[in-house]
């Protein structure tokens, strides 16, 4: 089964694309910030990782960076931020997508990445 890391430090956000993604069929794996996430991704090998992008203690860029030079294969990384698309450059994301979110948009990278 597809294994889905869900990065996001606002439980209501989290919780809501894990049901979600648990809908539509994949694995869950959820964190609260990219230092969980670091712990859960070496230890479950996610297939694909969407992250928000402003999180305390660590946030998305970073943890897109680690995914991307340690995880081997690195799986694709798609951030989620309400401030713009900029941020994500230089991270090594593979997508972004706005919040709020257009949740079309979000299954359509989703199934984008992951079969």
């Amino acid at each position: 089964m597809t294994t889905i890391l869900v990065v996001e430090d606002e439980a209501p956000i989290r919780e809501l694309l894990a049901v979600i993604l648990r809908d539509l069929g994949f694995h869950v794996e959820e964190a609260i910030n990219g230092r969980e996430a670091i712990m859960l991704a070496a230890e479950h090998r996610p297939d694909l990782v969407i992250s928000d992008v402003m999180m305390p203690v660590m946030g998305g860029p970073e943890l897109c960076r680690w995914v991307k030079q340690e995880l081997e294969p690195a799986p694709p990384v798609i951030l989620t931020s309400s401030i713009g698309v900029h941020v994500a450059r230089g991270t090594g994301a593979d997508a972004f997508v706005r919040k709020p979110f257009d949740l079309d948009e979000l299954e359509q990278k989703v199934k984008q990445y992951v079969h």
